[in-house]
C-alpha cells in the first residue's frame, strides 16, 4: 500500500508480545506524535529497503530527511556488526 509514494508501515495487534516479537514502545506509548513519527520512519525504511526506486524519485521534507538519517545510522551499525565477523 502507498501513501506519499512510500510503502506502508508495519502493523501490529495484540498481544504486545508474540513469539518473542514485541510491539514497538512508541506504538504502546499512546503518544500520538511518537506514533506518527514511528510510522513515518518505518515507511521510509521499508521503502528504502524494498523499493529504492520510489525513494530516488521522492522530494523529502526536513522531517523525512532527519528520519532517513536515523535509518542510515541504524543500518550502518548493523553493517559494522556484520563486517566484524
Amino acid at each position: 500500500s502507498f501513501a506519499n509514494n512510500l510503502l506502508e508501515y508495519s502493523h501490529y495487534t495484540r498481544p504486545e508480545e508474540f513469539e518473542g516479537e514485541e510491539v514497538p514502545e512508541a506504538l504502546r506509548s499512546g503518544n500520538h506524535e511518537k506514533i506518527r513519527l514511528w510510522r513515518l520512519k518505518e515507511s521510509l525504511k521499508r521503502t528504502l529497503l524494498k523499493r529504492p526506486d520510489l525513494i530516488l524519485k521522492k522530494d523529502f521534507t526536513k522531517e523525512e530527511k532527519k528520519l532517513l538519517k536515523e535509518v542510515e545510522q541504524e543500518l550502518d551499525k548493523i553493517f559494522e556488526e556484520i563486517f566484524k565477523k
